[in-house]
């Protein structure tokens, strides 16, 4: 990995939130995991967090208004996020 990280080619970074009902089931979230890298992804660091509403709210202000975002709030902030 060290090699890779080394290369002369700018490193890209990638953010993937994993909703909460995926996280709660293992199996899913191996089979997440595995689809990651089987498609040449990296995961250089991975941490679990629970998302406080206002968190969430923010991160979901441009669907803010429509009938999807309320949803995104609420899966958002139900359980803990991978």
């Amino acid at each position: 990995m060290a090699s890779i990280l080394r290369s002369p080619q700018a490193l890209q970074l990638t953010l993937a939130l994993i909703k909460p009902d995926a996280v709660a089931h293992p199996l899913i979230l191996e089979a997440v995991h595995q689809q990651i890298l089987s498609n040449k992804f990296l995961i250089i660091r991975m941490r679990e967090l629970l998302w406080r509403k206002e968190d969430c709210q923010r991160f979901y202000r441009e669907h803010e208004g429509k009938e999807v975002g309320g949803q995104k709030v609420a899966l958002g902030t139900r359980m803990k996020v991978s």
